[in-house]
């Protein structure tokens, strides 16, 4: 319960670098999906959450992936931070404290540019918000064609605290929370 409460700071953490993605199952639709995770002094812990995406543009001299044949020049991702579903209520309230959620109550991301490495990687660059603090974020990403459009996944780790989110130390500091948490990314880009 006390790596929980960690949790929900790690959460925004990862929340604000989820966009190095790993594999996962295919999406089965076009919301993003976020598994969010870190440390504690207790044990490890992870939140699932889901997001939107909006402002998916094609692009008009960006590189070409599939589905995008002029490429993607802007793509916007929101996490609600009440999104984010861990296991524990309490961990749920001090991840909501942490990430300031009645004043900034989304994560975002949003992309600049991406480079092709490969046939079926890029590296992103953009802005992600957490907790009302911006900052500019890269991340390699995987391409895979779908039935439903460009699925992209990659997973980052975040430093919470270069986001303004203090890491949770609770019961006189017998559990503290890690301040790097990973997120994980799997979602569907439609053209």
């Amino acid at each position: 319960m006390l790596a929980r409460l960690g949790i929900v700071t790690l959460c925004v953490a990862v929340l604000c670098a989820a966009f190095r993605v790993q594999a996962q199952p295919a999406a089965q639709d076009a919301a993003p999906h976020f598994t969010i995770s870190g440390t504690s002094t207790v044990r490890n812990w992870s939140c699932p959450a889901e997001g939107g995406l909006t402002k998916v543009t094609p692009g008009k001299s960006a590189q070409p992936v599939p589905g995008f044949p002029s490429g993607v020049q802007t793509m916007t991702v929101t996490v609600p931070v009440k999104a984010i579903a861990c296991e524990d209520e309490k961990m749920v309230e001090h991840l909501r404290v942490a990430l300031k959620e009645d004043l900034h109550p989304d994560i975002a991301y949003q992309l600049v540019q991406y480079t092709l490495t490969g046939t079926d990687t890029a590296r992103a660059t953009g802005e992600m918000t957490i907790a009302g603090v911006t900052r500019p974020i890269g991340f390699d990403v995987k391409l895979v064609p779908s039935a439903q459009g460009l699925r992209v996944v990659g997973e980052t780790s975040i430093d919470m605290i270069q986001f303004a989110v203090t890491p949770p130390v609770i019961f006189e500091g017998l559990l503290k929370v890690g301040k790097d948490v990973r997120v994980r990314f799997d979602a569907v880009l439609q053209p």
